[in-house]
Formats: structure tokens, sequence, C-alpha cells
């Protein structure tokens, strides 16, 4: 990771220097980040998650993925296991409940009919919709008292946080 921020990263210069200050406020946001990735582990655990709907959080989060560009048109279990960063034989299994529910359908492929492609159906589509309203709500809800600049100034720390992860 570069030791100077750019103006990509919202601030222009040369870091900080170490303090015993500064090293107490960056172990509480270490401590604050680990609390984020421990509730997002103990929400994906959660089978019972106000579900709202067939599918749990972590199969509803794999579901979005075909959401993105590269998930668009369909994509193989394989890719989609990759691009959700889960497991195959996990995803297999998502998509078996996926497709029973109506949410995916799985079809060959018109280049090689060999393949099969996971699309979402117009079902699935309406639940990744109102699922996906449902969460804006709910952060709109907890973090409305939060400014503008205060969330623009996480969001950037957020993203620095996975590269220094992504390069540690």
């Amino acid at each position: 990771m570069s030791a100077v921020r750019t103006p990509a990263d919202g601030a222009a210069g040369t870091p900080a220097a170490p303090t015993p200050a500064r090293d107490g406020v960056l172990e509480d946001v270490r401590l604050a980040f680990s609390e984020v990735l421990s509730a997002e582990r103990r929400l994906r655990a959660r089978k019972d998650h106000a579900r709202r709907g067939p599918l749990s959080f972590s199969q509803t989060r794999a579901l979005f993925m075909l959401c993105e560009p590269e998930g668009r048109g369909g994509v193989t279990a394989g890719q989609l296991a990759r691009m959700a960063e889960l497991t195959p034989a996990s995803v297999t299994a998502m998509l078996d409940q996926a497709e029973r529910e109506g949410m995916v359908e799985r079809v060959r492929s018109s280049e090689d009919r060999r393949v099969v492609l996971v699309q979402l159906t117009e079902a699935g589509e309406a639940y990744l919709a109102e699922r996906r309203a449902l969460w804006r709500a709910h952060w709109q809800e907890a973090l409305g008292d939060v400014t503008d600049a205060d969330l623009a100034a996480t969001a950037r720390v957020m993203r620095r946080i996975g590269a220094v992860l992504d390069d540690f």
C-alpha cells in the first residue's frame, strides 16, 4: 500500500506521523472493523435472519452477483461461486433451492451446449429488488443521523482498509 494518500482517497499529502495518540486511533479503527466483520459473519450464519423470503442472507447475497455486469446474461455455477467467494458445493446447493423457489433458471448456453448458465428469473429479479429496498430502508434508518460527509469518509476509509487487507 502506498504511503502517500492520493486525491482519489479523498485527501492529499503525506500520512500523519506516528504518535501514541494516532496509534490508539488506528487500533480503534482496526477493532471497529473487526467488529463489523464479526457482525457480518453472524448475519451470514443466521438461518432465520428476518428472511421475509425463501432464501438466506448468504443465498441472497450470492444471487445479487447475477445483477452485476459480469453476471448479466447468465454465468456458470463455478463462475458464480468465484464471484460470490463461495465454494462450488455451497453454490450448487443454493442454486438448487433458488431454482425450486423460481428465483433462477438453468439454461444451456447457445454458444456451447455443454455449458449450463444460471440466470435470474423475473421472480428472482423482483425478490432482489425487494431485498435491496429493505436493506436501503434499514441502512437509512440506522444511519440517518450521520452526515453525508461522514458517510463518504467512512466509505473511503473502508476501501483503504480493504486494500490494506489485500496487500498484507
